[in-house]
């Protein structure tokens, strides 16, 4: 049985908890890493400089040169890295319409003192445009401005992140509350435990709470800022968990957020309730977790 000790009807249910849906976990502090931006600055310095020594001369003076930073290189791969994200390219190759550079078989080839390869880099590199950049923009600047167009990939990992963050203190909080109402209680990040039957399997769950010891309740962490499949395979994945779980007298809570549950995913809202009922957005853990999990500690009814 579920550890929730409200469990209204599914379509009452689904209201509310996108009534309280928090549209992202990011913070607008947050929502771009400018210290780390800074820092990759910071840790191409040493290209920067060596590529402002070749600006105004001419393409193949800047072809040369570029040959000879890649060869004179203690660490190639990250030269060749720093041209390309200056061009806004990040990845483990460059692919156009005349071919495909392969970085590592790239870097390989270098290492090994094969200067054809560098100045054939050198060479693409130039055509796309990266002389041009160094000749008319003030190449920190520009770097600077390419890194924050690259934010919005990072965003997608720091969603995550930052969602761990606030649900971790939600369970710190809770566990907390515990301990003050006489219950030995601990809490772990990052868990990995086996089921208790003959598969051999373990699952690694976001925070899991102790009680002398033992393992009593687990929590697993997700938002989604847009909608797709994910939730749904999340959905099939988790209700095969807390099944497995409860056989293990475990409780097991899902708490889920983000604008991705908003009307698009009303539809698998309705089943992850369905299936699993210990779910909760941030505002529902916040206002109901709480009491939830304390009377799960004290009648140990899972």
């Amino acid at each position: 049985m579920p550890i929730r000790q409200r469990c209204p009807p599914t379509e009452e249910f689904v209201d509310t908890f996108q009534d309280t849906i928090v549209p992202s976990s990011i913070p607008s502090s947050r929502f771009i890493d400018w210290d780390g931006i800074e820092d990759e600055i910071e840790n191409y310095e040493r290209q920067i400089e060596a590529i402002l020594d070749l600006e105004g001369v001419s393409e193949s003076e800047f072809v040369e040169g570029l040959a000879d930073a890649l060869m004179n290189a203690d660490d190639t791969r990250k030269w060749i890295d720093f041209y390309f994200e200056v061009l806004g390219e990040r990845g483990n190759k460059y692919s156009a319409l005349e071919g495909v550079w392969k970085f590592y078989d790239i870097q390989r080839s270098i290492d090994a003192g094969d200067r054809e390869s560098a100045r054939s880099l050198a060479d693409i590199l130039q055509e796309i445009g990266l002389q041009y950049i160094v000749d008319e923009a003030d190449i920190r600047d520009h770097f600077r401005g390419m890194l924050v167009g690259m934010e919005s990939h990072a965003r997608k990992n720091r969603q995550g992140e930052c969602f761990e963050e606030l649900v971790g203190e939600q369970i710190a909080n809770i566990a907390n509350r515990l301990v003050d109402a006489g219950y030995n209680v601990q809490m772990d990040a990052e868990y990995t435990t086996a089921y208790n039957d003959e598969s051999g399997q373990k699952k690694t769950v976001d925070f899991a709470l102790f009680e002398d010891d033992e393992l009593r309740l687990v929590v697993e962490a997700n938002a989604y800022k847009v909608g797709g499949s994910k939730p749904s395979e999340i959905r099939r994945s988790y209700n095969h968990v807390a099944k497995r779980m409860r056989n293990d007298d475990v409780a097991f809570v899902w708490i889920t957020d983000g604008q991705g549950w908003a009307k698009s995913l009303t539809n698998v809202l309705r089943q992850s309730y369905d299936d699993i009922t210990d779910l909760y957005n941030l505002h529902q853990a916040e206002t109901e977790l709480p009491d939830d999990v304390e009377r799960f500690f004290e009648t140990k009814e899972v």
